[in-house]
């Protein structure tokens, strides 16, 4: 796929994965709707330097779990665009409380990683004649992987995978559909964390370190570039399914 022209939407792009991959689709001559839920600052940011990079680029502030939010941003995607081409379902969320016994955190990670990402693809196909669509999973998402204080986080992304795996069937050939899988990515979800706590946590990769951001936009981008890749899930782990999880 040629991404020079093409129209793409990044949710959750103020930071992180979103931000790094929006950046890197702007190099790649995309222009970017890049969506936020509150980092109003953040998103501008991105938006500054896509346009640096000489590339169309609008900041939409949408919620993706909330259904008028979400028919919002399309709306005005099809305002200014009239068009979409590639979608990366990057948004989403870690609840701190997730347990086996916490049916609230279930129902937030639920609403937000699994029926939302459902919401946003629904409304995005609808501007997609042919194009790509890329999830973002977790190797926690693995069958068997996981672990009991990530359960509800873990079992969303395994949903996910199946949902991903049979939209592809779906939608295959005009829009191919995939996931990418990331192991510990050094992002502001994981909040501030010393040195030694940093390099005790790299310890779940073979590779002993972090993996960073534009890592897996580097991923993100393999996954657009080439069409024959379709309902597949790459993983970029750094080893941690092998080590900590197989």
């Amino acid at each position: 796929m040629e991404l020079k022209g093409k129209i793409a939407l990044v949710t959750g792009a103020s930071k992180g994965i979103g931000k790094a991959t929006a950046e890197l689709l702007g190099n790649s001559g995309c222009n970017v709707i890049v969506n936020y839920a509150s980092d109003q600052n953040g998103a501008d940011e991105v938006v500054s330097v896509l346009e640096e990079l000489g590339v169309q680029a609008v900041a939409i502030q949408a919620d993706i779990s909330n259904k008028s939010d979400v028919e919002s941003m399309f709306s005005e995607i099809k305002k200014q665009f009239g068009t979409l081409d590639v979608l990366i379902n990057n948004a989403g969320i870690f609840d701190m409380n997730d347990s086996p016994e916490s049916l609230e955190a279930f129902e937030n990670v639920f609403k937000v990683n699994f029926l939302a990402q459902v919401m946003v693809t629904n409304e995005a196909v609808k501007l997609m004649k042919t194009g790509k669509i890329v999830f973002l999973s977790s190797v926690h998402g693995m069958i068997g992987h996981g672990r009991p204080d990530a359960i509800a986080y873990s079992a969303m992304k395994a949903g996910l995978d199946s949902y991903m795996k049979n939209l592809a069937k779906h939608l295959a050939p005009d829009i191919l559909v995939n996931s990418i899988s990331p192991g510990k990515t050094l992002t502001p979800m994981w909040g501030e964390m010393d040195d030694k706590t940093k390099n005790e946590m790299a310890q779940d990769h073979l590779t002993e370190r972090w993996i960073m951001p534009e890592e897996i936009a580097d991923g993100i981008l393999f996954l657009l570039k080439n069409d024959s890749v379709c309902g597949e899930i790459l993983t970029v782990d750094g080893g941690m399914a092998l080590k900590t999880l197989g």
